[in-house]
């Protein structure tokens, strides 16, 4: 009420100067006086129309803003953005644009989630999608979908910058994706999951078809091409927590990231074998002449500072090494027998 009487301030001032001088009795010419009070009642109707009108644009208005809020869960960041704030008539047009897409999943998350009662495989994924979405709006990525415990996203559309931008803010995201799913391990182990669980991503950068597909009775906003495949058999490719890259994502970010030496794999739907770079780290200042290796799996990991050692001395190490492992096992074969 107090919000409505701010609203309609000048109007009750007045009704309230009007009523006053019926009561003083000022007006002496009954003509008028008839026509003052009818102009009085017509004013009072009408400031109960406005006042009820009002009640009910802002009830509207509150009712909008729930469906709008319910809408903003089931469509991207950015798509919901434009929608809403879009000036003029929308229109997403179907187009050609580069962008890096992102595919990650769980390892064995099939075979975890088939041994958990529904409530609780609930609880779980979507305690994980939570997180991991944060961290895609954080870093302005398109959320594309949800597939079970799996998760599309791509950077570039509806808004671009630069593709250098996109495919360095997409293995951003990625990589603290994985620092957060070391915190996500340790939670679980202690709900008494026996397994904890790891991700696998991919990532790889190139033209799609980005638009609205679909029916006249449904539409999805979404991406097609090789990139999204390529990123997906990447994903795929990937062990538990490593990110695997396009050598063309390589290409934008390998001032910024770490990777280790470039491998060909052979990928599902792919004749040619394809080059692609796995993800150490963040590259920190003076950190441009570091050679990283990292295979948890087979015990491995090398890091070399170009900077502060001269390669006639890396070779001196090696050597070293072998002459090392040679004098321990001098007959590797009859060891094997024994």
């Amino acid at each position: 009420m107090e919000k409505e009487s701010s609203i309609f301030s000048k109007e009750e001032e007045v009704l309230k100067s009007a009523e006053t001088l019926l009561k003083q009795n000022e007006v002496d010419q009954e003509n008028f006086l008839s026509e003052y009070k009818t102009l009085l009642k017509h004013y009072k109707k009408l400031l109960r129309q406005t006042k009820t009108v009002t009640r009910v644009s802002d009830n509207q208005q509150r009712k909008l803003n729930r469906i709008l809020e319910r809408l903003g869960r089931y469509v991207s960041f950015q798509l919901f953005k434009k929608i809403t704030h879009e000036k003029g008539k929308l229109e997403i047009k179907t187009q050609r644009k580069k962008l890096t897409v992102f595919f990650s999943d769980l390892q064995d998350f099939t075979y975890t989630s088939a041994h958990m009662e529904g409530e609780a495989l609930s609880e779980f994924l979507n305690s994980y999608l939570e997180i991991m979405t944060q961290i895609v709006i954080k870093w302005g990525g398109t959320l594309d979908k949800y597939m079970g415990d799996a998760i599309m996203v791509f950077i570039g559309d509806p808004e671009f910058t630069t593709d250098e931008d996109h495919a360095l803010r997409c293995v951003s995201m990625a990589i603290e994706m994985r620092e957060n799913m070391r915190d996500l391990q340790k939670k679980w182990y202690e709900l008494g999951y026996q397994e904890p669980l790891h991700c696998r991503m991919g990532i790889a950068t190139g033209y799609c078809t980005v638009g609205n597909f679909g029916s006249s009775e449904r539409m999805d906003y979404t991406i097609i091409g090789t990139p999204v495949n390529l990123a997906s058999r990447l994903e795929t490719a990937a062990e538990k927590d490593e990110i695997y890259i396009s050598h063309e994502t390589w290409g934008y970010v390998k001032d910024k990231i770490i990777c280790e030496p470039p491998k060909e794999l052979h990928l599902k739907g792919f004749h040619q074998k394809i080059l692609s770079h796995k993800v150490i780290s963040l590259r920190k200042e003076g950190e441009d002449n570091i050679f990283a290796m990292n295979d948890e799996e087979k015990g491995v990991n090398v890091k070399i500072d170009f900077s502060k050692i001269p390669k006639e001395d890396i070779e001196l190490i090696i050597e070293r090494l072998g002459n090392e492992l040679k004098s321990e096992n001098p007959n590797p074969a009859e060891t094997v027998s024994e």
